[in-house]
């Protein structure tokens, strides 16, 4: 990246001195979600109240993130932050927030040190679901992954977070220095109480008499994190140097809209982060519930629904009045009985913001990076919205349809008869299933560990059999505009 002097004036950069940051912060997984979400508030707090404490050091634990290690190292750890609003306001800000940088695959010991120093006050993670090492059934931390023995067997040369964590913590303990907050920002459901079971589970196995001192010297909030964070191409690329004479090898693209929520447990003093917008709380459960049953679920509901349809964005999807009408009616009568202990007020607002946010035509956020991963993404965004109504003894028409719509979608093909790929982890579990079930409706309903033992609930299993039976034999708008009736 050039010299930043010779940018635009429409293009904010670093207004303080970056020699002079001192690193605090670790952060695991320099996702396009960390540099879209929590570099950007911290860039923000440093900009904007000279807090030179707070420096973050990257890491990257797989050999899947060498590319994006080297553009970062090439480019001093600067990177463009591009939000483009959906009235077509582009705007452009190098995030100089990251001033160090470790690659855990090339060096795991320099990374176990670093997370050792007793500067480093908090370590984040943006580790992706796959990265928890959870078990696809039961949910519970899964000892047995082939990655967790390969760290138990070379415990200096790990490949998961679990690994180095351990190492660092006890290399904190052997020389009598502080603990640290362990601050997950992935979007699962309570993440904070996640990484620790999960920390836990691993160290109870491989390291048990430092459990003690773990519990002592650690905290773990939950965090909730907002913000619609797209896949950057070429024409993004471009349009940086275009319009705004930036030369970016890979910019992060997003939408204005950020929100970020964390239960107030650190360990040791906190950035002062609340000073940019940052909300600290003493729970984050039902903002948390929120999110993952609007948002989320809403995103996948678009994702399904929209590439049934042929559409290939998410914006042309939210475009579409019939998948709107459906994505809306499904929110209001069968997701909001779900949020009862939160405020309603709070809650409309947020709904309402999310339908200008899914219609934004210049995030290029594609349908089919919203529906990879489904099986993952299903069993946190929808089923405990099926659930609780179930309890409830409530309406699960749409929700019911949607699990249908989603069988239905694991064809493989469009109401064009133009294909698409799947995209999952257990792709083949998937396609498999949703064939099987021309014959038998509840054979994709009998994926475990997707869906556990749903397929045993006879209320349920009532109405998803009458919305596949629906969408075996109609376009995906007919079955729609029948059940909105319903």
């Amino acid at each position: 990246m050039k010299n930043l002097k010779l940018l635009p004036e429409t293009v904010l950069t670093p207004t303080f001195n970056r020699d002079l940051i001192k690193t605090s912060i670790l952060h695991i997984g320099v996702s396009s979600f960390h540099r879209s979400h929590q570099a950007y508030y911290t860039d923000e707090l440093i900009n904007k109240f000279n807090e030179l404490n707070y420096g973050i050091c990257g890491v990257d634990l797989l050999e899947t993130d060498r590319k994006i290690y080297n553009i970062l190292k090439d480019q001093d750890g600067l990177y463009t932050l591009y939000t483009k609003d959906p009235e077509g306001n582009h705007k452009a800000r190098i995030i100089g927030a990251i001033v160090e940088y470790f690659f855990g695959p090339e060096n795991p010991l320099a990374v176990i040190e670093k997370m050792a120093n007793p500067d480093i006050k908090i370590i984040s993670l943006t580790i992706a679901e796959d990265g928890y090492q959870l078990n696809e059934v039961t949910g519970a931390f899964n000892i047995n992954h082939p990655f967790i023995e390969e760290d138990i067997k070379t415990p200096f040369k790990p490949k998961t977070v679990f690994g180095y964590l351990t190492q660092a913590l006890k290399l904190r303990k052997l020389r009598n220095l502080p603990g640290c907050t362990i601050l997950s920002c992935d979007n699962i459901k309570a993440n904070g109480d996640t990484i620790k079971e999960a920390l836990f589970n691993y160290v109870s196995k491989t390291e048990p008499e430092l459990l003690d001192w773990i519990s002592k010297n650690t905290t773990f909030p939950n965090s909730m994190v907002d913000r619609i964070t797209t896949v950057t191409d070429f024409k993004d690329i471009d349009a940086l140097k275009n319009e705004f004479a930036i030369d970016d090898q890979w910019p992060v693209i997003c939408e204005p809209f950020s929100q970020w929520i964390i239960e107030d447990r650190f360990l040791h003093e906190k950035p002062s982060w609340e000073k940019v917008g940052v909300m600290f709380t003493d729970s984050i459960s039902g903002f948390e519930r929120m999110k993952l049953r609007l948002l989320n679920a809403g995103h996948s509901v678009l994702g399904i629904l929209g590439t049934i349809c042929g559409y290939k964005n998410v914006y042309e999807a939210a475009t579409d009045d019939s998948l709107m009408l459906f994505l809306t009616l499904y929110m209001n009568d069968e997701v909001l009985p779900t949020l009862h202990d939160l405020n309603t007020e709070n809650i409309k607002s947020y709904q309402h913001n999310l339908v200008n946010r899914f219609k934004n035509p210049y995030l290029n956020d594609r349908l089919s990076r919203i529906c990879s991963e489904s099986s993952s993404k299903i069993p946190l965004f929808i089923l405990p919205t099926i659930n609780d109504l179930l309890k409830q003894k409530k309406s699960i028409t749409k929700a019911a349809f949607i699990i249908a719509a989603w069988c239905r979608y694991n064809d493989g093909l469009n109401d064009s008869k133009t294909s698409y790929n799947i995209n999952d982890n257990i792709s083949g579990t998937l396609i498999r299933s949703a064939a099987l079930s021309y014959q038998n409706p509840l054979k994709f309903l009998e994926i475990e560990s997707v869906f556990g033992d749903l397929s045993k609930n006879d209320t349920f299993t009532e109405s998803y059999t009458s919305s596949l039976n629906l969408l075996r034999n109609n376009d995906i708008k007919t079955c729609i505009n029948i059940i909105c009736k319903a």
